[in-house]
């Protein structure tokens, strides 16, 4: 019911203040309840009244009850906006920490679980809690002053009390069942709507769209009767609440009546009887109501938390004093979590500074895998992994992000001018580097040619750009970032052929004065590097100069006549 862990996040004085806030609300209805029935019982007895007294009592307690709600308001609030902005920095830390870690969400998961999930779990916190916190206190308050009036209907009271909690409890019991993947629904809807948002262009263009909306309509479908069975067993529970409530406070009533007709209680004790009986269930009857949020709440906070705390990438603390010069892997192995078949074996090779180096082989050949370990988005393998003589384990985190940088045909163009873009890689760079960066790209005659050159706005991920000149500013980019090891990642893949000889012949000039990576699976993109490393299955199979792999290695030669016979339209010849 109650997670400790939430309020690891936010300072629990607030809720505490909520709860006392509720109390002396009750208290100044007490208090105006019992100024009543004495003057009440006055009257009867003497005939008199002291109205001014009644009065200035009345409008002082509806005064203070005024403030007391304006503040109740503004703890609540105060409550609400501090997990909100606790939690999500919380996620968003996380996030940032967990990198492209193999165990981070999807971005449409993500954005759900920190949106919907915290706005669920926020009221379950600033309104579920309170009320759980105040039940207790609450029935204790008003049975301390009941029992001075007369003992035994008060007990009968405090007895029924606890039959509202039992029904709670039994109902989530119930409850829980139909919520055990009620929130993974919940979240794989949102990310399936985001991912056919997405993709809505491919869906038109190969004539899916129809099937998908039958699968979306289908799938809401699903959540909704999940949904109204929820709703449908609160309904329930609040009915069987109420007849408790009713049956209860009648009970406590007719005990008072009957006491007072035996004269063990006075008119004043008679009079609070009938105006605090239903108030005593009242604080029950409303957590009972509020169980269906309290439910949400719950599985939305074992999301988060377990969000929260998956294994994040460890990192040392060394730093590196002399400029990366090598990479060296000695008999690495790695799988993931969910296969248990290693997706790379027994892997070892050096990389140098000045060697323009190649990773090549077919999809799902773990060169991908490999360069992500190099940059330290994956751990938990087996063997070492060095850059120069330290081991990449023991380097900070800040060190291997300011030193390596990974660069694929993902990366996001925002919808900004392209020089601001481009200073994404280097706030601090001049317009003449900026020049340079796209002149070693041959893109400086394309940009000089539009109307405001570098303040030429892009639409959405470079949208008013061709695939080549996209993935051109994307490295330039990359180049301003001055890093001492890059890593390509199939940043050639679908661009046509005058980008791909811009590129490739960039990653050379660049491969001069830095360590450089290059991944692809075209082995005629490889033809000029130094050295090419060949994988197949995992394992690296062949490596060497090209022109002498041409020659004599088996499987490069096989699959580079493969490609070929490709391009060729089929023959070999």
């Amino acid at each position: 019911m109650i997670d400790a862990r939430l309020f690891q996040l936010t300072e629990k004085k607030n809720l505490f203040k909520i709860v006392l806030a509720r109390l002396l609300y009750l208290c100044l209805s007490i208090m105006m309840w019992l100024t009543i029935a004495y003057q009440l019982d006055n009257y009867l007895q003497s005939g008199s009244i002291a109205s001014l007294q009644l009065l200035g009592a009345v409008l002082s307690t509806l005064g203070l009850k005024i403030l007391l709600t304006h503040w109740l308001e503004k703890l609540t609030y105060q409550a609400s906006a501090e997990l909100r902005l606790a939690m999500r920095n919380s996620v968003m830390e996380k996030a940032f920490r967990l990198g492209k870690n193999q165990q981070q969400l999807s971005s449409a998961t993500l954005a759900q679980l920190s949106v919907d999930g915290i706005e669920q779990l926020e009221i379950y916190y600033a309104r579920f809690l309170p009320q759980l916190f105040y039940c207790l206190f609450a029935s204790l308050l008003i049975f301390g002053t009941l029992v001075g009036f007369a003992w035994r209907p008060a007990v009968v009271l405090l007895i029924c009390m606890p039959l509202i909690p039992l029904v709670i409890m039994s109902v989530m019991k119930i409850a829980k069942r139909i919520l055990s993947g009620y929130w993974t629904q919940y979240t794989d809807l949102g990310a399936k709507f985001h991912e056919n948002l997405s993709g809505l262009s491919t869906l038109k263009a190969f004539d899916q769209d129809e099937r998908k909306q039958k699968e979306a309509a289908a799938d809401a479908q699903r959540f909704r009767k999940v949904t109204m069975s929820l709703l449908s067993m609160q309904l329930n529970s609040i009915t069987v609440m109420d007849i408790v409530s009713y049956c209860g406070a009648a009970l406590g009533i007719g005990l008072a009546l009957f006491s007072y007709q035996q004269q063990a209680v006075s008119f004043v004790g008679l009079l609070m009887f009938l105006l605090l009986s239903a108030e005593f269930f009242i604080p029950m009857r409303q957590l009972g109501s509020l169980f269906h949020v309290a439910m949400n709440g719950i599985s939305a906070c074992k999301k988060l938390f377990t969000y929260l705390e998956l294994e994040e990438p460890a990192f040392g603390s060394a730093t590196l004093t002399a400029p990366l010069e090598k990479i060296t892997i000695e008999q690495v192995t790695f799988h993931y979590e969910e296969t248990k078949k290693p997706v790379l074996t027994d892997i070892s090779l050096e990389v140098k500074q000045g060697q323009f180096t190649a990773l090549v082989g077919k999809s799902g050949s773990g060169k991908s895998t490999l360069v992500r370990l190099l940059a330290h988005q994956l751990t938990n393998f087996t063997g070492k992994i060095y850059w120069n003589e330290q081991e990449l384990q023991t380097l900070s985190q800040t060190t291997i992000q300011e030193k390596a940088l990974l660069v694929d045909n993902h990366g996001f163009l925002f919808p900004t001018t392209i020089e601001e873009n481009l200073l994404l890689g280097n706030a601090a760079a001049s317009e003449q580097e900026l020049w340079q960066a796209l002149a070693k790209v041959q893109l400086s005659d394309f940009v000089a040619a539009l109307p405001n050159q570098l303040q030429e706005p892009l639409t959405e991920n470079g949208g008013n750009l061709s695939g080549g000149q996209r993935q051109r500013l994307l490295l330039a980019r990359a180049l301003l970032r001055g890093a001492e090891v890059y890593i390509f990642d199939e940043i050639t893949s679908g661009i046509d052929l005058e980008s791909e000889e811009a590129i490739l012949r960039c990653l050379q000039e660049l491969a001069q004065t830095t360590l450089v990576l290059f991944i692809s699976h075209r082995l005629y993109n490889v033809l000029k590097a130094d050295q090419v490393f060949v994988f197949e299955d995992g394992r690296l199979v062949e490596a060497g100069a090209p022109k002498e792999l041409q020659r004599t290695a088996g499987y490069f030669k096989n699959y580079f006549v493969e490609e070929q016979a490709l391009l060729n339209g089929g023959s070999e010849n």
